[in-house]
């Protein structure tokens, strides 16, 4: 029997044309001809002109030589049409068997060749052996590389046959040992040039070099041309002299056919089942399900193209053989147009292309749902799709189509809950979970950014070793949640890693099994601000307290002395407690006014132009009425002896300069100055007030600036005030289109400075 090799599974490729020097099949010459290109070209150039070559010396050498065997009952009219026949129906009687990545195609071939040669003369054996495998190809629709790939190796192959059966054995008309020993050395130069012409193409497929390739298919070549040796000496000698049992000769030809096509069918399914057991990983892995489907299917039923038609998009995805590895998508051909609406499997046979010898429909539904179909089709004349086929793709139609039901529930999962992590980690609220063990299952960016701990830092851990609760009593408020009480709000305080103090409010929502929990989800709100302001409330309220007490005791207390023995005190001493009656009163006057003028400012930077009149006055004069109205000798002034025009309202700009002033002196030591100079700086003028107080942290520079901040603790304060000067103060210069601002070094003091724009800069007769 003739031997042939289709490699299905290649580097570059999943089929090639190298079949011993015969055609395999259409998938295979297809392939070789997209995707191998010139190596090929050349090859199939060269076998052809060394075949060509090679019958002409078989036509020149033996011109007039007879037949080696003679004596067959057949009319030489009719010998060589017969033979032809023979050697047409040997090549299309093909088995093909898979091992592995490969399929192995066997045929009467060569046995056909032998009797041509052993009953014809040379050219006539030639042409036969040509003519029947030319006959063979047509019908099977070879691609023409494939064609004349054979055709040229099968030439030379012949040739070297011819020429060794004769040059050795001669024609003696009757089988003698030289006859046998001829055909012996001609089936081993037949199998040699058909061999190194296989390992030339296998090579240029494979890549392996031609030696291996020789190595290890010599054995089995060698095999199977003793059995086409046997089979073609054995039919030739029984034609001679016994035509009678020539057809009991088909017998063991018939046999062996049938006992190659069954292990053909079992190595099929086989492979089929393995194809079949990579779908099932596929369908439940679910990943790139479309692709995968259509490849392997293609690959379990050996067809040409593999289809799917899908409703919801309106396209066709293709997975074709002469492509391997890759997917065509495009729109609906028309021959699918009507067969895509079908309910049941169906084989289609009207309207297909030139291409399609065989198409099977199979509808793509689960339960009420309709993906569409998948399509399998042959090309060419094979046609081997059957009823047994249907019952095997019906119920991988229907699994598929489960699948995409499932992949399309997990796609609207994993949007909902790409949905739900969105308003989890875009919430301005912190959002963590635990499991039955308090352990961290879900930690939010807000949660994160309200503890300092990071998402990864939670993961896993228990929620009372993760949070830092200062006070023991509170940490078993952690998680408060029972069976009894799954929901439960408490307020609990943390330190962050860095120092800072939060206060927390935790909204618990948990889940149980009977007593055991199951999950507890927590919505967390940062209190520390509200509590602040409850205690800046609280602080205020004691501060002003504070304030208003100590001008209200002496005014109470003189007027006391005034009602009841002012008839009787000296006058001096009567004015001196009016004098300090009104001083006091117009202390708790200023005090008023500010907290008024603070109830008016928000916390924003708020519009204050109605309660600021622009004009220009001279900023000097007005710093040097504050320190004549403080009454100091500890201030320290250094300003221009020349008046210095600043766009300002005058009693804003006072209120201003006695606060900075006034502060200054109130945090200074009593043995210290206080240090004020003006600069000027281009068309702004700067006043600096600085003192050798305590200094102020630099996480507190900006603070000094809120509304009712105290550096110092209310409750524990040295010194008196509101919380409110610097307030007002920063908000009234900008109203005035300046600003205020501080620089601190603790335990050196502190320096404020306002600035002003500079009114009629260019006329302007001071220096810096």
């Amino acid at each position: 029997m003739e031997r042939a090799i289709v490699v299905v599974a290649a580097p570059a490729m999943t089929a090639s044309a190298s079949e011993a020097g015969r055609p395999g099949d259409t998938r295979a010459a297809g392939r070789v001809r997209t995707s191998l290109g010139d190596p090929v070209v050349r090859l199939v150039t060269q076998l052809c002109l060394l075949g060509g070559f090679l019958a002409v010396a078989v036509v020149l050498l033996f011109p007039h030589r007879d037949s080696v065997l003679r004596g067959v009952a057949i009319p030489d009219a009719w010998l060589l049409p017969a033979l032809i026949v023979l050697t047409f129906l040997a090549e299309i009687t093909v088995v093909r068997l898979r091992h592995g990545d490969a399929v192995e195609a066997l045929s009467l071939y060569e046995a056909a060749l032998i009797i041509d040669v052993l009953l014809l003369p040379p050219r006539q054996a030639l042409l036969a052996a040509v003519l029947g495998l030319a006959v063979a190809l047509a019908v099977q629709r070879r691609p023409l590389v494939k064609i004349l790939f054979n055709l040229g190796n099968f030439t030379a192959a012949v040739s070297a046959l011819i020429v060794v059966v004769h040059a050795v054995g001669g024609t003696p008309g009757t089988l003698d040992a030289r006859v046998v020993a001829g055909v012996l050395l001609g089936s081993v130069a037949f199998t040699t040039v058909n061999l190194v012409c296989m390992a030339a193409i296998l090579s240029i497929v494979t890549g392996d070099s031609r030696w291996s390739i020789l190595r290890s298919e010599a054995r089995l070549s060698a095999y199977m041309a003793a059995g086409t040796l046997a089979t073609g000496l054995t039919t030739a000698e029984i034609g001679l002299h016994a035509p009678v049992l020539l057809p009991l000769m088909a017998m063991p030809a018939l046999a062996v056919t049938y006992a190659y096509r069954t292990a053909a069918q079992e190595a099929d399914e086989r492979a089929r089942s393995a194809c079949l057991l990579k779908l099932s990983h596929a369908l439940a892995e679910r990943d790139d399900l479309e692709r995968r489907f259509l490849h392997l299917v293609r690959d379990a039923f050996d067809v040409d193209l593999a289809m799917m038609v899908l409703d919801r998009a309106g396209i066709t995805v293709t997975a074709d053989a002469e492509t391997p590895g890759e997917l065509s998508v495009g729109p609906v051909p028309p021959y699918l147009v009507a067969a895509r609406h079908t309910d049941t499997p169906t084989f289609v046979t009207q309207d297909l292309p030139p291409d399609i010898r065989q198409l099977l429909i199979v509808p793509l539904e689960a339960g009420d749902r309709r993906f569409g179909v998948v399509g399998l089709a042959h090309r060419g004349r094979r046609a081997k799709l059957s009823t047994r086929d249907v019952t095997v793709l019906a119920p991988l139609a229907n699994a598929l189509a489960a699948a995409m039901r499932g992949s399309e529930h997990l796609d609207r999962l994993i949007e909902e809950t790409s949905k739900l992590h969105a308003v989890v980690e875009q919430s301005t609220e912190g959002i963590f979970m635990v499991d039955g063990d308090g352990r961290v299952q879900m930690w939010s960016r807000a949660i994160a950014e309200l503890t300092s701990v990071t998402t990864a830092a939670a993961g896993g851990r228990r929620l009372v070793d993760l949070l830092d609760v200062p006070d023991p009593d509170e940490r078993s408020r952690l998680l408060p949640v029972t069976a009894g009480h799954p929901r439960a709000t408490v307020e609990v305080a943390i330190r962050r890693p860095d120092g800072e103090l939060r206060r927390l409010r935790l909204a618990h929502s948990a889940i149980f099994s009977g007593a055991t929990l199951v999950r507890d989800v927590v919505v967390v709100r940062d209190m520390t601000r509200e509590h602040r302001t409850e205690r800046l409330k609280s602080d205020f309220i004691a501060t002003v307290s504070h304030e208003l007490r100590t001008p209200l005791t002496p005014i109470l207390g003189y007027l006391h002395l005034l009602r009841t023995r002012g008839d009787r005190l000296p006058e001096q001493k009567r004015q001196n407690a009016l004098a300090l009656i009104a001083d006091r009163a117009a202390h708790m006057s200023r005090l008023v006014e500010d907290l008024l003028l603070a109830s008016r400012m928000g916390d924003a930077d708020d519009d204050l132009t109605p309660h600021v009149s622009a004009g220009t006055h001279d900023l000097a004069g007005v710093v040097r009425q504050v320190v004549n109205d403080l009454d100091t000798p500890r201030i320290a002034i250094e300003l221009p002896d020349h008046p210095v025009p600043a766009e300002c309202d005058f009693d804003r700009a006072l209120q201003v300069a006695s606060n900075l002033i006034g502060n200054a002196l109130k945090y200074s030591p009593q043995d210290e100055d206080v240090r004020v100079r003006m600069r000027l700086d281009g068309d702004h003028v700067h006043v600096d007030v600085s003192d050798r107080g305590r200094g102020i942290p630099c996480d507190q520079l900006e603070k000094v600036f809120e509304k009712f901040h105290r550096v110092e603790d209310p409750m524990t304060m040295s010194t008196s005030g509101t919380g409110l000067g610097l307030f007002i103060s920063r908000r009234l210069a900008r109203a005035m289109g300046g600003d205020v601002t501080v620089s601190s070094t603790l335990n050196v003091g502190s320096s404020f400075t306002l600035t002003l724009r500079r009114a009629g800069h260019g006329r302007s007769a001071v220096s810096d």
